[in-house]
């Protein structure tokens, strides 16, 4: 597999590279939110992001070299639940190692984090390929939600994923990562 992965914190120095990212129209047609161009707006949002204990979020970096941004965000704190997020902005991110970004995600949300479990929702929209790979990590497809989502006049299904501590436990041995998305390694 080709490629190092790491991971940086973003700063606001990364606003405007986000924002290129996030508001491409391939990429903000996978995603359940919309946001404007506006670079001081996302220079705030780094800022506030930088400030909450709920959520974690990196710059994947192959090869040194910035290709995506991912994300944990603890959606039920009293019950240790997250959701995973994942944007990948260059080609590089979708190619060699960078794909396996999730195990060191998982690292992150199980051993660092101790959380207990993953919840993630996923647009009807998204690669076949990825909602077919989500049991292949682990996930257990909980259900699909019919037309959903509305997004610029279109009813979009919405795929609904779970994995609890276990059963990462279960498969991590077969991608042979264990390190989380800062490099400390859990074994």
């Amino acid at each position: 597999m080709s490629g190092t992965l790491t991971f940086i914190e973003p700063a606001e120095e990364h606003a405007e590279l986000l924002l290129d990212w996030r508001t491409r129209p391939d990429i903000a047609g996978q995603m359940l939110t919309k946001v404007p161009y506006d670079v001081e707006r996302q220079k705030a949002w780094l800022r506030r992001c930088a400030e909450r204990d709920d959520y974690v979020h990196r710059i994947l970096c192959v090869d040194g070299v910035p290709a995506g941004h991912v994300s944990i965000t603890v959606t039920e704190p009293e019950w240790r639940i997250a959701t995973i997020g994942v944007l990948m902005g260059e080609r590089a991110g979708r190619m060699g190692a960078a794909p396996l970004n999730f195990a060191y995600m998982l690292n992150h949300v199980f051993f660092a984090m101790g959380l207990r479990k993953v919840v993630n929702h996923i647009l009807g929209t998204n690669s076949p390929r990825l909602l077919k790979g989500q049991p292949m990590i682990g996930y257990r497809p909980v259900g699909v939600l019919k037309r959903q989502v509305v997004k610029d006049g279109q009813e979009i299904d919405l795929h609904i994923f779970e994995m609890l501590a276990e059963d990462w436990l279960a498969v991590r041995d077969r991608f042979r990562i264990y390190q989380d998305m800062d490099g400390r390694e859990w074994r």
